[in-house]
Formats: C-alpha cells, structure tokens, sequence
C-alpha cells in the first residue's frame, strides 16, 4: 500500500489501533483509511491529512468522553464518512480555530452548547452531513472566514440550528434546519450570513432571527410548522429576503422592528397568526412582489411610525383586516391588491398617514378602506368591488382619495361619518346598497369631478351642515334623489352638477335652503362659453372627458406660472411654446379649450385680454392679388393680446382657382411673420384633422418651428357621448330611463367614428332628435302626464338615428 494511505482498524496487526496514532504517523497530504469500529478518544488534526471511512457512513464512531471530540490545528485537514460524538457537557463535537476543515457525509453529535465551533480564523466546509444536539445549538460561527454549510441537516437541537455571532461570517446551502427549540437560524453581534435553498421547520422560538447589527441575505428560504415568528428582524444593517416563505407558524410570519430596514421581494406568507408582516418600532425598507394569505389576524401591520414601501403586494383571506396602518405610521403602498378578508380591507388608524397608490380591493365582509382615529392617509387609483361595508368609511379623521371605482358596495359607496374631513376627487361609484356618498352630521368636505350612479338610494345624501362642496359632478341612476340635502346650509355648495335619471327629484333641505340651492347649475358641455367672472381652470376641468388634453393644457399652465414666478424673481424665463396645434376629429371641443386657455393666461397676466378671435380660410384669404396679406394681418391684430384661433388651419396650404393654394401660402407666410413679430402678445392656435395638419406646418420652413407643441383631441369614448346627452337633457329639464340610456351607450359604441362623426355635436343632435320624436309620441297621447314630458325613452333614440 502507498506510504501515503494509512490504515486504521481494530483488528490487531493490521494496521494502527488509533486515529491519533495514525495522524501521528502519517506525512502531510495522506489519506487515512479508518475500519469499522468505535473509537473512543480526543482527536487533534496536526497535519493536513484526510480521515475517511473504510466502509462508508455510519460505520465509524469517534466518541470522546471528555473534552472536544475533533480539533483542526492545522491549516487543513478532511472528515468523510465519520460520526463524531462529543458527551462532554462543556465542549463541542467538532472545534475549527485555524484552517480549513473539511466534512463529508459526517455525522457530528453533542450534548454540550454547541455541536460545531467555528472561531478565530477557522473555516468549516460541511457537506453532506448531520448535526444533532439535545442540549445546546448545531453549528456555531464566530470567524470572519466561517465557510461553508452544504446539503446538511440539522435536527434535535437544544436551542438554535446555526448561529452566526460576533465578527461571524457563513454560507448556507440546500440545508434543513428541523426540531430546533430557539432559532432555526440565529445571526447576532456583526455576523453576516448567505443562505440559499435551505428549510427551517419546528423551532419553538423565531424561526430565523437577525439582531443588532447582523446582516443577512437570503435566497428560496422557507420556514415551515414553526410554534412561533417566522422571521424576527430586528438589525440596523441589511437585510434581504428573496423568494422565501413562511408556512403554518404559530405567530407572525415576518417581524420588523428596531429600526429594521430589510427589502423583501418575492416572499410569500400563508397560515400565520396575528400578522402576515408587522413592521414596527420605526422600521423601514421595502416589500415587493409578495403574498400575504390565510392569516389569523390581519395580513399586513405597520405601526409606531414605521414607514416601509409596499409596491405589488397581494394580501387575501385574512380573518381581521387586510392592512392596518397606525400608531403614527406613514407607509407607501404601490399597487396593492387585497382579497376576501374578513375586516376592512384597509383600516388606518391611530395618526398614522401613508400613500397609496393603484389599490384593487375585491370582495370582503368588512368596508373597503376604513380611516379613524385622526389618521390622515392618501389614496389615489382605488377599484373596490363587492365590499359588504362601505366602499370608504371615514370617521374622525381625513382622508384624499383621487381617481377611484368604487362599485357594488354593501353600504355607502363613501361614507364620511362625523369628524370626517373627506376629499374626493375624480371617482366613480356604482351600483352602492347605501347611498353613493354620505355625508353624516359632523362631517365636511369636497367632491369634485365625480360620478355616482345606480345606487340603491341617494347619489349623494348631505346629512350635515359643515362645510360640504360638490362641484363638477354627475348622479345618474339612482333609486332615490340624485343629491339629497336634509339641512339648510350656507357651508354647503353645489356647482356644475348633472343630475339625471334619478327616481326622485333633488331635495335641499327646507325652502330656507333655496337661496343656497340656487347656486347649483348644470356641468358645462364641451362647446358652452364659461358664464363671466366664472375661473376658466376649473371650467377647463369641468368639461366632459379630454383627459390628456386637460393635462396637457394644465402642463402649459403650470409652466406659465413658473416663468412669471421666475421673472418676478430676476431669473430668465424658461422657453415657451405658446403657439399651438390643436389636432383631431370635429366636435371635440378645440373652441372651447382655446378660449379657455386664452382667459386663463390673462387671469395669469401672461396676455392682456384674453380674448379668442375665430378665423377660417375665408378670413385671410383675398381673392385679388395682394390683397390676402392685408386681410390676413387685420384678423391678426384684431387678436392681440389674446387668442388667434384658426379653424381648419390646413386648407390654407391647399386649394384650387382665384383662392387657390397660392394665395393660401401667402397668408401662410404672412402668419410667419406676425406670430414672430408679435410674439409676446398672442398665442396662435392652429387646429384641425392630424394628418392635414401636419401638411400645414411644413408648408412653410419656419411654420413648424412656431408651432412646437401639438396637442391631440381623441373622439370621445361612449360612456363621455352619453354624459353630454345627460348634460343636454339637465339643462333642457329632461331625463333618460335607463333602458334608454343603455341604448344611447350601445349607439354611440357602433356609430363609425369616420370623418363624418361629430363627436359632441354628434351628441347634441342625437338629443335635439329624440327631443322632437318624444314631441311627436306624445302628441297622439292626450292623456300624458307631466312626468312623461320630461322622459326620453328608448323608443325615443330609435327614430333619433
């Protein structure tokens, strides 16, 4: 046999009789083969040799009564296929102070604090392998350089599976962690873990608990079955959770608190108690891409002024709430989606804030989003479905919420209930039990820009007589009055409202209510004049549909604003884009929104008057020789100092005869000249069909350079055509049955958008025809009653086409 295999067995004369004997013995690098056997003694690895058993795992037992069982002093050495067993209550089975040492397919067992030391400058690399301990913990690391654990199990322990303390620093693989009575995994002091693929199950305290300032980062880890928190993170360094789950614990699934900043992505809890995550004590970090479900108690808790990030979060089938959020908390929720819980699917109390942003609530026996407790939290892109509660439920305290779907409600579809200060802002709800919002005694507010509709009682229901305005809105459809004011208020205002289709009439507390009453007027239609002294922004906003032109408008505005707060100051303005294109369909409303936008400018000083001057081709172009120049700079200067509106801009760059596409580019070049003469003193707006358009500005080098912004008008989507013919039948004293609206949606879906569609005034004519066939019907109907002269039906629409 080769000087470097040495052979170790219990039958005499074969070989040495001890593994010490043969460690002794052998030169650096041997390989020493041990028999079957048990060997009782305390072995120290002097040199870097390789101990493995002759037969394979289980067949070797190396047992130390006294002391440590196995200890590296050397700078490597290799275990393969031995059990080591240390029943000194005072020492581990395996202590690694200097070196590498190598364990495969080992079994390592203690009864002392610890199986497995790894100190000093020692390195364990563990494969394959076993731990048990019925005392202490399995695999203990306080060396910077701690090494490797591999494909090992770790079960039966007195306390914790792995620690990582100190300066510590460890590699989990593909490891279980089972029956541990501490922790699974415990990093303390400075200790820094990597750990992938690796399960903990059955631990009688957190099952994976990161403290002081240990840092971890944690790949497909899974707590199973656990009797207490799944992970515990309380460090003031990273933390980072990939993947990794908690299933079936006793208490929470994930515990952040002293400050506690981890980033959790993809992490799923299922079957806790208490709280899915509970972020405390002033946490922080960020949670992405997670599930929360099945949790006996509430799914997400963030408290004592914790803000963490939530963005992609689902959370469902919570006994208690969803999410709650107090005790001063100030959380972000991106994209939020809770299911079926048996609480409030949001609950925010106790001062806390927070933003939310894209919430979807679907289903649940609680309210929807529950705010008290002075919380004064944000909510913007909220759809509830099918809440039994209220879809918002306000109580002493305040809550924004903007651009929301609220619909099927079991309650109010928003109910702000005393001491409630509730902003509402460009929502629907549809189709409430209760009314679509409630205002109860004690409560204020603002509502703009909203729709209720189809509710099983009032559209909105004022109980009190705080201050309350309700502007720009639509109630269509409901089973009771569209807006109902049981109280004469003067704190109370409602402007531009559409009511319509409602089963009974609006109501505004007794006749002393009348004077405030008289303030309510119908929502401006897209091509209606703002009445004088009315602010032109918020006719801009009360305009059916426009979303993006709106915006892009508001955009100008603001950046007006800016440059007039920037010359106030000294500073040089910014570069404008005051001339431009207005392009789309017809009947979209490009008047309108240019002389809104003229009187807005003037209402900032940024033009003089503010006034919209009209023209067409006809305006500027002459029929004589020379003539167009001139008459094309007279509706010029009429326009000074506000708006030079141009109707169908591109049939000056095409034409035919005496008025052809010659004269047309001479009041082409001579708009060139003026916009650049006049350029502080007027704002040109040039509209028509897009594509026409762009022929317009390049019939001239310098056209397009003028013109750098061009805003688009969209046909108006269908649901936006049948509020301007509810808009139409409001101010007419009119309204639609809801067999008639349906229809009119249905209609406005099918008519070809082509180039004949008019879009609003496409609407209006559908009107004023089924004004004249509802004349027509009841004319052979001596015996019609008043109500029926007000009603359009669907029979109505059917000769309106």
């Amino acid at each position: 046999m080769s000087r470097n295999v040495i052979t170790v067995t219990q039958t005499p004369g074969l070989g040495h009789r001890s593994i010490g004997d043969a460690v002794d013995r052998a030169p650096d690098g041997a390989v020493i083969v041990v028999g079957p056997g048990r060997y009782t003694e305390n072995l120290e690895l002097t040199k870097p040799v390789t101990i493995t058993a002759e037969n394979g795992p289980g067949t070797v037992w190396l047992v130390a009564p006294q002391g440590t069982t196995v200890t590296l002093q050397t700078d490597s050495a290799a275990l393969s296929g031995i059990t080591v067993v240390a029943a000194d209550a005072d020492s581990p089975a395996v202590l690694v102070m200097r070196g590498q040492l190598s364990v495969t397919e080992c079994q390592v067992e203690a009864a002392s604090w610890a199986s497995v030391y790894v100190c000093d400058q020692g390195t364990l690399l563990m494969r394959a392998s076993e731990v048990r301990n019925t005392v202490g913990a399995g695999v203990v690391v306080t060396s910077p350089e701690g090494g490797v654990l591999d494909d090992t199990k770790l079960t039966d322990l007195g306390t914790s599976g792995i620690v990582v303390a100190e300066q510590g620093g460890f590699l989990v693989r593909s490891c279980v962690v089972r029956g541990a009575a501490g922790n699974g995994i415990c990093l303390n002091g400075r200790g820094r873990l990597t750990v992938e693929d690796t399960k903990v199950s059955g631990t009688g305290k957190p099952a994976v608990a990161v403290e002081q300032q240990a840092g971890m980062s944690a790949t497909r880890l899974k707590v199973l079955d656990t009797g207490a928190v799944g992970f515990y993170l309380a460090s003031s360094e990273q933390v980072v959770l990939e993947d990794c789950g908690v299933e079936s614990a006793g208490a929470e699934g994930v515990f952040v608190g002293e400050g506690c900043a981890p980033v959790l992505r993809r992490c799923r809890v299922t079957r806790t108690r208490g709280r899915g995550l509970h972020f405390a004590g002033r946490a922080a970090g960020s949670v992405s891409g997670c599930e929360v479900s099945d949790v006996d108690g509430s799914g997400i808790g963030v408290t004592e002024r914790s803000l963490p990030e939530f963005d992609a979060v689902t959370v469902g089938s919570c006994t208690a709430s969803g999410v709650r959020v107090d005790d001063g908390a100030d959380p972000f929720f991106r994209g939020l989606r809770v299911v079926g819980c048996d609480g409030a699917a949001i609950e925010v109390d106790g001062g806390a804030r927070g933003r939310m942003e894209n919430v979807e609530i679907d289903g649940g026996r609680g309210a929807g989003i529950s705010v008290t407790g002075g919380a004064r939290p944000s909510v913007s892109g909220l759809s509830a479905r099918g809440v039994a509660g209220a879809g918002v439920y306000v109580a002493e305290a305040a809550l924004s919420l903007a651009d929301g779907v609220i619909s099927g409600a079991g309650a109010a579809g928003v109910h702000a209930a005393g001491g409630a200060d509730l902003s509402v802002t460009r929502c629907r709800v549809q189709n409430s039990a209760g009314a679509g919002a409630l205002f109860a005694a004690g409560s204020s507010g603002t509502v703009t820009e909203s729709e209720f509709s189809g509710g099983s009682a009032d559209g909105v229901r004022l109980e009190t007589e705080e201050s309350v305005t309700l502007k720009g809105c639509t109630v269509r459809d409901n089973h009771g009055s569209g807006v109902r004011q049981l109280k004469p208020s003067g704190a109370i205002e409602v402007l531009d409202l559409i009511s319509g289709g409602n089963v009974t009439p609006d109501a505004y507390g007794t006749a002393a209510a009348a004077d405030d009453t008289a303030r309510t007027t119908t929502a401006a239609r897209p091509d209606q004049r703002p009445a004088a002294g009315s602010d032109p922004l918020e006719e801009l906003h009360a305009l059916v549909g426009l979303a993006g032109v709106k915006a892009e408008v508001t955009s100008l505005v603001n950046l007006n604003k800016m440059a007039k707060r920037r010359v106030d100051a000294g500073l040089s303005a910014p570069p404008m884009a005051r001339h431009l294109v207005f392009a789309g369909a017809p009947g979209t409303g490009k008047t309108t929104i240019a002389r809104l936008y003229g009187k807005i400018l003037a209402q900032l000083g940024v033009l003089r008057e503010g006034h919209l001057v009209e023209v067409a081709r006809a305006d500027l172009v002459a029929q004589i020789i020379g003539g167009t120049a001139i008459k094309t700079t007279e509706a010029f200067t009429s326009a000074l100092g506000g708006v030079f509106f141009i109707d169908e801009a591109y049939a000056l760059s095409s034409g035919g005869g005496g008025t052809g596409p010659d004269f047309g580019r001479e009041a082409i070049d001579t708009l060139v000249k003026l916009m650049e003469d006049h350029r502080d003193d007027v704002v040109v707006v040039a509209a028509g069909y897009s594509k026409e358009m762009g022929e317009f500005l390049s019939a001239n080098p310098g056209m397009e350079s003028r013109f750098s912004r061009t805003i688009e008008f969209a046909n108006y989507t269908a649901d936006e055509l049948v509020t301007i013919v509810r808009a139409q039948c409001a101010k007419h004293d009119y309204r639609l049955t809801e067999a008639a609206s349906d229809a009119l949606l249905t209609y406005f879906e099918e008519i070809p958008k082509d180039g004949t569609f008019g879009n609003g005034r496409t609407a209006r004519r559908v009107f004023e025809r089924m004004a004249d066939r509802q004349a027509s019907r009841l004319a052979t109907q001596p015996d019609a009653k008043a109500a029926d002269l007000t009603l359009l039906t669907e029979e109505d629409l059917l000769f309106a086409r």
